[in-house]
């Protein structure tokens, strides 16, 4: 008998330069478990790159086709299933991934509408996907009948004959051990070239109720984990692996709440422990848990990451009628204090529009963050994920919600001749916040962006602190001062403003129709549409030609704000605006990358920032001689730099939106200081 051929895939697109793409971790553990079932039953390839697939789809056979979905990679995942259908009618296609209805009613629709799409996996894809190549052993992979004639556990599909849907559930897994690691089996080996990122998994699930989230359904309620002896097998064999690759990419660490378990210091011990053996992370992304362990492991970390401290509202209200509990903001305060304190990024997520969300307590939620001294604060676009509750026609109408689609930034492509894009339904307006006021949102989320987050801008926040202002009231003042702001600063704010209108389509057809047309799609290559548009315009004002006129604005007016507030401008003034011009000096050049800067100072800001308990302002440190000091990028960031700039394709500066985004945490994209 010969092997039942699989085709196993999780696309990425590739078509524009990507800086944060990652190995195929999730289809490699679904390999992995069903090679341990079937051996040699069964053949299986992993695919990341669309173009191999369609040329592996074009010239081999194949029996089955399972991909992975969510919104970044849905529609590349059907086209792979209508390639594949094309080529062998027979062939039986299954997708997996959170991006699935959840109400009966939509789940048929998805199978009418998509009619080459055989199968859905609704939740845990390994012992559901072991199930459907055990159907198909049994009955082989010609008798479709025989094999649709029973329930799949784990698998949800329409009995063409009756127009029923078929849906069964499967018990989770009771340890993430019975999966053998694709790592340390060598699976996931032909991924590490240098580029994708690692990504691992050492516990499953989340006991919170989020109801934008999908790990909000009772079925991931208990946390599912990964035993110590093979996470540390894995981590040590993701780092020899990346050390020998010479690359510089991130490690992922994929729990959806990292640091809650007393074992996850452990894991961040073994992390520091393979860093300095082989050099790597340099990185570490991680989405944090919600109680005060977390402060001790992440801290463990020694700066590899931004510590995660979301809340996506600071209202109470909001949090109500979402079913979120955020840490008490007493003990919340606290944690972030410990880490600003620490030298240490936190960073805040928060969402707009929930429900009973209003511009003003939007703007109450920012400056509580800030006066908390969150150190980045992230506001992202609710969207209308499948399998929550804003697929329910009820609730969407219960609070007023009015949606668009966007395309999802750099999320498209042609492949295989034919243009696909990702798009995502997300909220503009609700009964409690206009679309006007989305607009408002928006605009001060950039603001926060360039002025605030990630430290960007730290000794203006640590300068503003010695007389006791506001940092939120500082950037407020900005916010309402773009109005007078220089007209290349002005075009950059209203640009922003315009895009974001413009970006958003009534519907995904509507989108589609747009950028298929090649004039639009060029828009897309020529980085005039399709972007992050905060990255997009950050990376304007921090280009060469608007830079100076930022900064120059920037401390304008600071200046203005201290004489608002009866403060005299004095040498302090004037040597933080030195300092951050020379932190900032080739910020996007790769030219000056190599390239150090020196100045003279009046105050010694050295040592006015290293202080432990910030008790002295800076005009205290005012010295008889000038302070020359010394700003350089160090190793790593150059080793970053470098290979984000190669690249790049071409000198349209919009193009190093990328490079922007490629940068973990945003502070690295500035240079470092040491007394020259």
């Amino acid at each position: 008998m010969d092997k039942l051929k699989i085709f196993l895939a999780d696309l990425e697109h590739n078509y524009k330069s990507s800086v944060q793409a990652s190995i195929p971790y999730a289809v490699g553990l679904i390999a992995s478990y069903v090679k341990k079932i079937y051996g040699d039953k069964i053949d299986i390839k992993l695919f990341k790159d669309p173009n191999k697939l369609y040329e592996a789809l074009n010239k081999e056979h194949c029996d089955i086709l399972g991909c992975s979905t969510y919104i970044w990679n849905s529609n590349l995942s059907h086209w792979a299933c209508r390639v594949a259908k094309k080529n062998n009618p027979k062939l039986i296609t299954v997708l997996g991934g959170p991006d699935f209805a959840k109400m009966k009613d939509l789940k048929i629709k998805y199978f009418k509408k998509y009619d080459y799409v055989d199968i859905r996996v609704a939740f845990e894809g390994e012992i559901a996907f072991s199930n459907v190549i055990k159907t198909v052993l049994k009955y082989g992979i010609a008798n479709r009948n025989k094999i649709f004639s029973n329930k799949i556990n784990g698998c949800v599909y329409l009995d063409k004959k009756t127009d029923e849907l078929v849906d069964t559930k499967q018990e989770r897994m009771h340890s993430l051990t019975l999966i053998p690691s694709p790592y340390t089996t060598g699976l996931l080996d032909e991924f590490f070239d240098g580029h994708l990122s690692p990504t691992l998994q050492t516990s499953r699930g989340c006991p919170f109720k989020c109801n934008f989230c999908h790990e909000a359904d009772d079925y991931f309620a208990k946390v599912k984990t990964l035993e110590l002896e093979y996470v540390f097998e894995d981590i040590e064999y993701i780092a020899k692996k990346m050390h020998e690759t010479k690359n510089v990419a991130y490690f992922i660490l994929a729990d959806s709440n990292f640091g809650m378990q007393k074992r996850d210091k452990l894991i961040a011990e073994k992390i520091l422990e393979v860093r300095k053996k082989y050099n790597y992370p340099q990185n570490l992304l991680i989405s944090g848990g919600k109680n005060e362990r977390v402060v001790d492991t992440i801290w463990g970390l020694d700066g590899l990451c931004e510590f995660t401290m979301s809340v996506q509202s600071m209202d109470q209200n909001v949090l109500d009628a979402t079913g979120r509990t955020n840490i008490g903001k007493d003990k919340y305060k606290k944690m972030a204090k410990v880490f600003r304190d620490g030298g240490r990024t936190t960073i805040a997520e928060t969402i707009v529009a929930l429900p009973k969300e209003t511009l003003k307590s939007f703007f109450e939620g920012h400056k509580e963050l800030i006066e908390f001294q969150i150190q980045r604060i992230t506001s992202v676009n609710l969207i209308f994920l499948n399998g929550t509750i804003y697929e329910d026609k009820k609730y969407i109408e219960k609070y007023g919600y009015k949606s668009k689609v966007r395309i999802l930034p750099t999320q498209y492509g042609i492949y295989g001749g034919e243009k696909i894009f990702e798009t995502e339904e997300v909220a503009v307006a609700t009964n409690s916040l206009s679309f006007d006021d989305y607009i408002e949102t928006r605009k001060f989320t950039f603001i926060t962006e360039i002025l605030y987050n990630s430290k960007i801008m730290r000794e203006l926040e640590f300068f503003l602190e010695d007389y006791k202002l506001s940092y939120f009231d500082y950037m407020y003042y900005v916010y309402r001062e773009i109005k007078n702001a220089p007209q290349d600063v002005k075009d950059v704010m209203q640009s922003l403003e315009k895009l974001t209108i413009s970006e958003l389509k009534n519907n995904e057809k509507d989108l589609i129709k747009y950028y298929s047309e090649e004039a639009n799609f060029k828009k897309l290559e020529d980085n005039q549409e399709g972007n992050n548009l905060k990255f997009m315009h950050k990376t304007l004002l921090l280009s060469n030609k608007y830079k100076d006129i930022w900064l120059e604005f920037v401390f304008n007016c600071v200046k203005k704000f201290l004489e608002t507030n009866n403060i005299k401008v004095t040498e302090d003034f004037y040597d933080i605006k030195t300092f951050t011009k020379a932190k900032y000096d080739g910020v996007l050049d790769s030219s000056k990358t190599n390239v150090p800067v020196s100045n003279s100072f009046n105050c010694d800001v050295i040592t006015w920032l290293d202080q432990n308990n910030r008790t002295k302002s800076l005009k205290e440190f005012i010295k008889k001689d000038k302070i020359k000091i010394k700003f350089s990028y160090h190793e790593h960031q150059v080793n970053k730099r470098e290979y984000l700039f190669k690249k790049i394709s071409n000198d349209d500066k919009l193009d190093l939106n990328d490079f922007l985004m490629g940068i973990k945490p945003q502070h690295n994209l500035l240079r470092n200081y040491a007394y020259d």
